[in-house]
């Protein structure tokens, strides 16, 4: 794990490196050679008090673990351009913050599935891959799924900057990471090339139940849990 030293140097980094339509591999965007700094590693869970008393009744006490880590993983890749509480409600939304989490075709905290997992695992940073060497990736370990959930979301998000606002992105991107980036291409073309979430979200090609858990997706992270945790975090 970086030093705090090395952390301080890494945000001013971020700022400074902070691009669009950077390889995706590098979620820095940096063109100078010169490899981003090592993401953070895990951080064993320390008891805040303070904090655990400010949490809203609505979030898990598990999130109070991950807390100050998945910001600091967030950052690595965001840098302070988007808010780590979109992270946090979309997690909650994933697994309730449960590492034990499973689905029919997915499992832990980011509810990866085998595919998108084992291609993740090919691109995360080396820190991270040196800690989960399996070319299945680790959705299990709570550490590789929120780096992995982090590069995901920002890979999403780096490539809608023709949505109309700030908050059609982020529903266009949690779409996506829902349901697959290529169906929100295909629905879009439907949709008259609409630069806007809900026309693409009408324009749906899959089947009712799909369509349905794709269009509320965005919503209840954004609109029910995203509150809670921006009260919580101060963000």
């Amino acid at each position: 794990m970086s030093s705090g030293g090395i952390w301080l140097g890494f945000l001013f980094a971020a700022l400074c490196a902070c691009g669009r339509g950077a390889d995706p591999a590098d979620p820095q965007g940096g063109s100078s050679g010169t490899p981003p700094p090592a993401p953070p590693g895990p951080v064993a869970a320390a008891a805040d008090t303070a904090a655990d008393t400010v949490r809203p009744a609505g979030i898990p006490r598990e999130a109070l673990a991950y807390r100050n880590n998945f910001i600091r993983i967030w950052r690595f890749y965001f840098g302070f351009a988007e808010s780590p509480t979109v992270g946090f409600s979309q997690v909650h939304q994933e697994s309730r913050w449960k590492t034990s989490a499973r689905s029919a075709f997915a499992s832990g905290m980011a509810q990866f599935t085998p595919g998108t997992a084992a291609q993740y695992a090919k691109i995360l940073p080396k820190e991270v891959r040196d800690r989960c060497p399996s070319k299945a990736g680790c959705p299990i370990d709570p550490d590789w799924a929120l780096n992995a959930l982090s590069l995901y979301d920002y890979h999403l998000h780096r490539d809608l900057t023709w949505a109309v606002t700030s908050d059609d992105r982020w529903r266009l991107a949690l779409a996506g990471y829902n349901g697959g980036a290529h169906w929100l291409l295909r629905e879009r073309q439907k949709a008259n090339n609409s630069n806007r979430w809900i026309d693409i979200a009408n324009a749906c090609m899959r089947s009712a139940s799909a369509c349905k858990e794709n269009r509320g997706y965005p919503v209840v992270i954004l609109e029910k849990w995203h509150p809670l945790y921006k009260t919580w975090l101060g963000m």
